[in-house]
């Protein structure tokens, strides 16, 4: 969560609050909550994403649009950019956003978590894409393969893919597991034919460092929009009045 805050004595969002000399002192209250919010939401649509696009390898829509505000009060004069928490049945924007900004690990994908409850991907192991597969627009797995294989998973023939060749009838996209637990290279390979194509690979979880500077955008782009915006929100709260 960033706040954006007009409190405190050596804060140049109350140094531009108090240059407001000829203001009266009713207006400013509502003019500067205006102006916070109007400013968190400037950085929440354009500012972060924009930083998105430039750290992050083909960020997704949904990664672009995962911000949200809190409007700022009169009482309050502080506006809030929060990252959604809620994923509407998917993964949530804060599992995979937090490690881009503070580094570390990443939260557990939906359909890993499919896997590793059908009993193929073990604690603590992600899924990367296999080097041959097509990727989407943004770099990602094909949602697509992702649904096909976790119905094949979730059908019970993986468990059987791991004991026996499996007829074509029972398993027509040639969907099967490669490699013990603890083995050097693993994962979900297809067969067609003579051809074999590893799509899936089971990885250790993965460590990130940090590329997001989400405190750092926020306050220079704090900064520069703020005051514009308390110049604009004092306008036309006079302008109502006259």
């Amino acid at each position: 969560m960033l706040v954006i805050s007009s409190r405190g004595p050596r804060n140049g969002l109350a140094d531009a609050i108090r240059s407001m000399r000829d203001i009266p002192a009713r207006v400013l209250p509502y003019a500067a909550s205006t102006a916070l919010t109007r400013t968190a939401s400037a950085i929440a649509k354009t500012d972060l994403p924009d930083e998105m696009r430039r750290v992050f390898d083909r960020p997704t829509r949904y990664t672009l649009n995962s911000l949200r505000i809190q409007a700022a009060t009169r009482q309050t004069l502080s506006a809030s950019i929060w990252v959604k928490d809620d994923a509407g049945g998917g993964n949530k924007p804060e599992n995979f956003l937090l490690p881009g900004v503070e580094g570390g690990s990443r939260g557990e994908k939906r359909f890993e978590r499919a896997l590793r409850y059908a009993g193929l991907l073990g604690a603590g192991e992600r899924v990367m894409p296999g080097r041959q597969i097509e990727l989407d627009a943004n770099g990602n797995i094909p949602a697509a393969l992702l649904r096909s294989v976790n119905a094949w998973a979730k059908s019970g023939a993986a468990r059987k893919a791991k004991r026996t060749k499996d007829s074509k009838a029972a398993n027509p996209r040639g969907y099967f597991l490669f490699g013990k637990p603890g083995a050097r290279v693993r994962g979900i390979a297809q067969r067609s034919g003579p051809v074999v194509m590893p799509l899936l690979i089971f990885t250790k979880q993965p460590t990130y460092t940090s590329r997001l500077d989400f405190t750092g955008v926020n306050q220079r782009a704090t900064e520069r929009i703020f005051p514009a915006e308390l110049d604009r929100a004092v306008n036309d709260l006079l302008s109502r009045r006259a």
